[in-house]
């Protein structure tokens, strides 16, 4: 598998993409809705190929923002590219802002996932996540708007409707993260029962899948799956997993 990929086995990448719909349905209402001129609880900023002026709106945002959780794809981001965003996270986490950034890395580069899982200090996760967006103080969600005349736009949705949605997909989402510095390479010495167990925790097996695959006990396995943590030193069976198979990739 390449390197940038995270590992999430079917039912919790389903659950992911099924939140992420209901989402979706929110967001075309109101993109509707608001190229109708209806009332809506949205606001819609056009920035056609105004990057500069887009980063501003959305710093402004952020800037002013007690808590912030975002969902962003790395496809097509470069470490250079995303140099300003990790600034503004770090000063933001400095500044006291309750801050949690997931990061989907299936169509990125390894270097950019490579820079996440090195940053020092920063809540930074790997997740799946198909929809980026943005929600401030658990009240505001942006998201991509409508194309308006050719030109690309970011929305700004409020009310109860669009909140729920988004905090829906975001637990779906959270629900397949794990902490990037976990990822850090370090040197293991696994047995290899243990090496065995990693590669089966990866492909999402239960603790009796395991126990029936292996020939052990389910008590045994649960040692050494407590063993195994604390070998890769992360704090789950999911980080556990994808450290393995990121050091042991397939041919």
């Amino acid at each position: 598998m390449a390197r940038s990929r995270v590992l999430v086995h079917f039912p919790s990448r389903q659950q992911v993409w099924d939140a992420s719909l209901r989402l979706q349905v929110v967001r075309a209402r109101c993109c509707d809705e608001w190229a109708a001129g209806h009332p809506v609880d949205a606001e819609v900023e056009v920035f056609g190929s105004d990057h500069l002026g887009m980063r501003h709106w959305l710093h402004d945002l952020c800037w002013n923002a007690g808590e912030l959780v975002t969902v962003t794809s790395t496809q097509c981001q470069t470490v250079e590219g995303f140099a300003p965003s990790h600034k503004l996270n770090q000063v933001l986490v400095e500044r006291g802002t309750r801050m949690t950034s997931f990061f989907d890395t299936d169509a990125g580069s390894d270097t950019m996932t490579d820079f996440l899982i090195a940053a020092e200090d920063l809540p930074y996760y790997l997740a799946c996540g198909p929809i980026q967006l943005k929600l401030l103080d658990g009240e505001r969600v942006v998201v991509e708007g409508p194309v308006v005349e050719g030109r690309r736009s970011l929305m700004l949705m409020s009310g109860r409707e669009a909140v729920n949605a988004a905090g829906q997909y975001l637990r779906a989402v959270r629900e397949t993260a794990v902490r990037a510095s976990e990822l850090r390479e370090a040197d293991a010495d696994l047995t290899s029962r243990q090496q065995v167990i990693a590669e089966l925790l990866g492909e999402g097996c239960t603790d009796d899948q395991i126990a029936e695959r292996i020939g052990l006990s389910v008590r045994s396995v649960r040692y050494e799956v407590a063993r195994l943590l604390d070998a890769l030193n992360v704090r789950t069976r999911f980080a556990a997993g994808v450290r393995y198979a990121r050091s042991h990739p397939e041919d």
